[in-house]
């Protein structure tokens, strides 16, 4: 991302070098011997990050059978069924049990506007190469159960949508113009070669079912909602999103159309574009397991040309238009021992191997960058806040037009744009509205790796419980405002590990941290550990940070714009030393101390250890501070046995003439941006 203060860093890099050279004879080590008041209480970071098992969803296919009996359906209904040729129509309300193979044919509700169907699969195979096989014309709401211990087949054989494609006969494999209810304990494969795989215009609902979606362009698309309660789902799309929704008005009973809410299941969705596309937002929360992987990473994606394609052909065909690109399977191999520390089995595969100290190519054997922007013509075209390479579609584990929240599952997202990103578009929503911006965890596990940003929450992001490890990413966590009040985060970034920029011009950014544990590791070079285009405030919490240049030249691990405030819990900083605390707990600046790989300990004078802390890689100087710091206290810190510190606490911010350092800094900030103003 180009900002203001990564243009001045570049700037000021010599100014501030020779100020650091200037005032590192200043540090001491005190060999003082008061005793330590403090008690036995131990604040340590030697949480170490989870394996995450992933779990994937069960495929329809291995439930295939062949089918060959007559195709027949049956009723208590009299009259509800009507025959014209290969063509079945139903026209009344009631239950409709649906078996043996129909190898050109259509199976049409055409009911009235009150009147509920339900379908049941019991064993059939339904192809059709001139319409929808299942198509929902008319009726209340519609629901379609796969019969337990049954194998179903519908596919959709019609060539490829285009741009003068009619949708009169059904834009999808299984298309239904009311709310349309998925059950069943049997199994069902969906081939959607004309367009999108599954879809309803009003509500789309998912329970207990094992299916296997795989389409053209939208596997799963409800325009008003997607809700998926449990089941076994694989959603997968050549060209387009994997679950969609793309109305975000209100309803007449005044509900928020527009969010995928999951609450259950085991899914696997792989697609060419986003993963989930939420036209207002995502609602993620109880027990189950999702698996995301989109563009590069799903070995489905195809190449998509301009025209011609199924992509944005039809007023109702809206997610992937004029997209052009060559997907390309990337597999990694891990290594025991990463810079991420990423938990093993991921994704079916392997994560990144950071075993050099740098992220991986994240573009594929094309050495193509990600795609950057949202689609052609749509707000939100190629968000400047990221790593795009200016492509014209996205390719997001997650995404919504206004607020993302997730409370439960297991998440697991390869992503070559945002793993998790929500929009705040002005006037993106039907309503007129603006989207909200924000996202908020408040439990779950999630595992990510992306091209771009892990996550980026236009305004706000909110971490208050669960599990988040960014395996890799340009930048891991952005948004405006960043609070992280509970559970445990890691973030590896080859820029900024956590990033609060400049959006709105209405809010001051800001990092604000009340609890919890978190772990940021950048690559070396002009990046932070933590950026703020603001402040950085601290309350409570451990807080662990290694990143940026050694040498402190207005990169490293905490930069900030304003201050950095630390009244609680703890935090260390390991990496170039921008900016040192102030108005905080007491703090110790080690300028002239190597961080090499292994466990630290800081103890009092009497052996109590007071923190603790494990180093992957090498980084030069740092600072700790910590409430637990006591005044009149002498400390020594470990490496292993090896004591590499000790000084006396006796007020503030101690060693290397830190405030003075951290008043060059700003100085020589200020100055560079006089210059640019004049300039400009």
């Amino acid at each position: 991302m180009i900002k203001l203060n990564k243009i001045k860093r570049n700037c000021v890099a010599a100014v501030i070098l020779t100020m650091c050279l200037m005032t590192a004879g200043c540090a001491r080590n005190s060999t003082s011997t008061t005793t330590a008041s403090g008690g036995e209480t131990t604040i340590t970071s030697d949480i170490t990050k989870e394996d995450t098992d992933v779990t994937h969803a069960d495929d329809a296919e291995n439930y295939r059978v062949s089918i060959t009996g007559d195709f027949t359906v049956t009723s208590d209904t009299s009259d509800g069924v009507t025959q014209s040729g290969s063509v079945y129509t139903i026209t009344k309300a009631g239950e409709y049990t649906v078996a043996g193979l129909l190898s050109e044919g259509q199976l049409i509700v055409d009911a009235g506007d009150e009147n509920e169907v339900t379908i049941v699969l019991n064993g059939t195979s339904i192809t059709c190469s001139s319409g929808s096989p299942i198509y929902v014309k008319n009726a209340s709401e519609v629901k379609i159960k796969s019969e337990e211990n049954s194998f179903n087949e519908v596919i959709d054989n019609r060539a490829e949508a285009t741009e003068d494609s009619s949708d009169d006969a059904g834009n999808a494999a299984i298309y239904a113009t009311c709310d349309l209810k998925l059950v069943g304990k049997g199994a069902l494969v969906v081939t959607g070669n004309y367009n999108n795989g599954i879809q309803s215009k009003d509500d789309l609902s998912i329970k207990n079912v094992i299916v296997k979606v795989t389409a053209v362009n939208n596997a799963v698309k409800g325009n008003d909602a997607v809700d998926i309660e449990s089941g076994n789902i694989i959603a997968i799309s050549a060209k387009g999103d994997g679950i969609k929704t793309s109305n975000s008005s209100i309803s007449n009973k005044g509900n928020q159309n527009g969010i995928v809410t999951i609450t259950g299941g085991n899914i696997d969705i792989y697609a060419a574009c986003d993963g989930i596309d939420a036209s207002y937002g995502a609602d993620i929360s109880g027990d189950g397991n999702l698996n995301i992987y989109t563009d590069t990473y799903s070995e489905y994606s195809e190449e998509v040309t301009s025209s011609g394609s199924s992509s944005g052909t039809s007023s109702d065909r809206d997610s992937s238009a004029n997209k052009s690109a060559s997907a390309n399977t990337v597999s990694y191999v891990a290594t025991s021992d990463t810079i991420a520390n990423a938990p093993g089995g991921f994704g079916g595969g392997n994560a990144p191997d950071m075993s050099n100290g740098n992220a991986p190519n994240m573009n594929g054997s094309s050495d193509r960058n990600k795609a950057g922007g949202d689609r052609p013509g749509m707000p939100g075209d190629f968000n400047e806040s990221g790593n795009s390479s200016g492509q014209s579609y996205s390719t997001k584990g997650i995404k919504a037009e206004s607020e993302i929240s997730i409370s439960g599952f297991t998440i697991n997202i390869c992503s070559t744009d945002d793993g998790i990103h929500a929009n705040s578009d002005s006037g993106i929503l039907e309503t007129g509205e603006d989207g909200k911006g924000t996202i908020v965890i408040n439990g779950g596990s999630i595992t990510i790796s992306s091209g771009d940003d892990g996550m980026h929450a236009d305004k706000q992001l909110d971490a208050n419980d669960g599990y988040i490890n960014v395996v890799t990413s340009y930048e891991g966590l952005e948004a405006i405002t960043i609070n992280l009040n509970g559970g445990k985060i890691y973030v590896y970034a080859t820029d900024d590990g956590i990033n609060a920029c400049t959006g709105d011009g209405k809010t001051s950014p800001i990092v604000n941290i009340t609890g919890g544990y978190i772990d940021v590791t950048t690559a070396s070079g002009d990046t932070d550990g933590i950026d703020s285009n603001g402040n950085y405030v601290q309350t409570g919490g451990f807080v662990l940070v290694k990143g940026g240049s050694s040498s402190g030249n207005v990169s490293g691990s905490i930069d900030v714009d304003g201050t950095v405030t630390i009244t609680g819990g703890t935090c260390i900083a390991l990496g170039g030393v921008c900016e040192t605390p102030v108005n905080s707990a007491n703090a110790y600046v080690l300028s002239s101390v190597s961080f090499s790989s292994g466990s630290y300990s800081l103890k009092d004078a009497s052996g109590n250890e007071v923190i603790s802390f494990t180093v992957d890689g090498t980084f030069g100087n740092g600072w700790i501070c910590s409430d637990t710091l006591t005044t009149g206290t002498s400390y020594t810190l470990y490496r292993g046995s090896d004591s590499i510190a000790d000084w006396t606490q006796e007020s503030g911010t101690m060693g290397s003439s830190a405030l003075a350092a951290s008043a060059a800094v700003k100085w020589a900030a200020w100055t560079v941006r006089m210059v640019v103003m004049r300039l400009i």
